[in-house]
């Protein structure tokens, strides 16, 4: 099999990773907002309530990350397979659930925001009341953050990984401005830092106009019977482990305000905020890289190409472990500044946050890795290992080892605030190791990617420049190739030709974008199925008809007429056209 040389590609991850970083950066760029400005403005306990409202924040966002990260990758396979109808209805029935579910949260804040807080905090205090605070205007904007979450993952998998970052970026903008304001400025108190997220997620959503005027769009919203939801269960069985992770994460947070609240106090809740935004830092510089691969990955494998799900892994693991070389250092280095930035005052409550946030960030290069595994074995369906690897990572593994820790490091020190780091430590290291054996087990025999080493079939696999030069070249390839392996002459001549048009006119009319076309053709069965993936214009061939002499395509009429069929995408914000004999 001749190798495409994946410029291509590569070009357009390039393109999907600084986008891809700005979000991530955004989205948790709220959260560290919100405890830094309520650290430094209100007080540290108020802080500690921001940190013990994150069991209801987690439900709140609950549907919108589910139903959009499932529903998204779920759309983005159906896009591979060609399947835009099916892909509108997941996107539409995701939409009317999401929105539903948040209105109900909105409604049933009136009433119950004072409970949980009591449950959360466990009796009467000034904590109990910042508490439900912050969690009643969550709950109230829940419609707002549910759709925005959702689209967001939408758009990504969409070709517009730009618009996701720029909505994100605008959401927290405003919340940086709001929360100044409302903080400084007004009597609302920590219920300001909740409502300026809230109302950064409504504001920014004015950007989504852009993907509704977008020329690239797939998805649009269509009506739907009362039959169609069924179509929902795509979205709920491809982000069953981003539900397993959000309700994990429930009992995580739940858990270890518990059993940190308990055995330690308030002091101990203080050093984990600040070791939890640490992580939260880590998640935002390096998860917007690996989010790359549910948006590309969903495609690449709805359309059974192997060799380009390696080449996506490699180059975001890649780069994700150069990004968190340099954090690692920084919070190594510069420890002290992290603690006081989120309110650290020194003292002996400073030096305990300094000790714990040097050992909590050895976690993080296991860490990456196992956010990793699940963002990829999610997105080739494999359910089952990512939800086994969110399962240990959120719940099963971090409660006891973080409770082991804290009672371990009390014989030690007599405070045993260390043992929540140790804690950490443990949990990711376990946790990468059981998902190794798990996966022996499932898949015997397997490497990581599980997927096979090749594309199916007898392939042809290969890459040109956009010049009429190498276009030339392109139907000796194809006759030579098809020879070679017993390919009937007529086949043969139908692949030639079809390749050889389908270039030519790609290389004249796609325009200063396109500068490399990838060529495959694959012999499975009794088919033969050539693909030709380029970064031109947005051009649909199935839509071209004649229209004028200054724009002529002859070719692309005779390449309906000659195939048994032909199919479009505009997916990876590249044109993929399927010609079928």
């Amino acid at each position: 099999m001749e190798k495409r040389n994946n410029r291509l590609l590569n070009a357009k991850l390039n393109k999907y990773i600084i986008p891809g970083i700005m979000m991530s950066l955004a989205l948790q760029l709220g959260n560290i907002v919100d405890t830094i400005f309520v650290s430094n403005l209100i007080g540290v306990e108020a802080m500690a309530a921001v940190t013990m409202s994150l069991p209801v924040e987690t439900v709140v966002q609950l549907v919108g990350y589910c139903l959009g990260i499932g529903g998204s990758i779920a759309a983005g396979i159906m896009l591979g397979k060609r399947d835009k109808e099916g892909a509108s209805k997941l996107f539409s029935a995701t939409f009317i659930v999401t929105l539903l579910v948040g209105i109900i949260f909105s409604v049933s804040a009136l009433f119950t925001a004072e409970p949980i807080a009591r449950l959360l905090v466990s009796g009467e205090s000034n904590l109990m009341h910042y508490t439900r605070d912050y969690i009643r205007v969550s709950m109230l904007g829940a419609p707002v953050i549910g759709i925005g979450l959702m689209m967001v993952s939408y758009l990504g998998a969409e070709n517009h990984p730009e618009l996701s970052s720029a909505y994100l970026i605008a959401a927290n903008v405003i919340n940086l401005v709001l929360d100044y304001i409302f903080l400084r400025f007004t009597p609302l108190g920590i219920a300001g830092a909740s409502l300026s997220t809230v109302l950064g997620f409504l504001a920014a959503m004015v950007i989504f106009i852009f993907y509704i005027r977008s020329d690239k769009r797939n998805l649009s919203l269509v009506f739907l019977k009362a039959r169609d939801f069924v179509i929902i269960k795509e979205a709920v069985v491809t982000g069953i482990p981003m539900l397993i992770f959000m309700a994990a994460n429930f009992v995580k947070a739940l858990g270890l305000n518990t059993i940190i609240m308990n055995l330690i106090g308030e002091d101990g809740m203080a050093v984990f905020t600040v070791c939890d935004n640490v992580l939260l830092i880590v998640e935002m510089l390096t998860g917007g890289i690996i989010g790359v691969i549910p948006n590309v990955a969903g495609i690449l494998f709805g359309e059974k190409d192997y060799v380009g799900i390696r080449v996506l892994c490699k180059k975001m693991l890649k780069y994700s472990y150069m990004v968190l070389a340099v954090v690692f250092i920084c919070v190594m280095v510069f420890t002290e500044q992290i603690t006081i930035l989120f309110g650290s005052s020194g003292g002996e409550l400073g030096r305990q946050m300094v000790d714990s946030l040097r050992i909590f960030a050895l976690c993080v290069v296991p860490y990456l890795w196992n956010k990793f595994m699940v963002s990829y074995y999610e997105s080739i369906e494999e359910t089952a290992i990512a939800s086994f690897v969110t399962f240990l990572q959120n719940a099963i593994v971090v409660l006891p080892a973080t409770l082991a820790g804290i009672l371990i490091w009390k014989q030690i020190d007599g405070i045993g605030i260390d043992g929540i780091a140790v804690g950490f430590v443990v949990t990711e290291v376990v946790t990468a190791i059981a998902a190794y054996v798990f996966r022996k087990i499932k898949h015997k025999g397997s490497t990581f990617y599980i997927v096979p080493d090749k594309n199916p079939g007898i392939n042809l696999d290969f890459s040109i420049k956009s010049t009429m030069d190498e276009a030339q070249d392109v139907n000796k390839k194809i006759i030579g190739f098809c020879r070679e392996n017993n390919i009937s002459a007529k086949k043969a001549n139908l692949a030639a030709v079809c390749a050889e048009e389908m270039t030519v006119n790609i290389i004249k009319f796609g325009g200063k974008t396109s500068n490399w076309i990838d060529i495959n053709l694959c012999i499975e069965d009794d088919t033969c199925n050539l693909r030709i993936r380029d970064n031109g214009v947005n051009f649909n061939p199935l839509e071209y008809s004649y229209d004028s002499e200054d724009f002529d395509i002859h070719g692309i009429e005779l390449v309906k007429k000659i195939s048994t069929s032909m199919n479009y995408i505009r997916a990876i914000d590249m044109n993929n056209t399927v010609i079928s004999f």
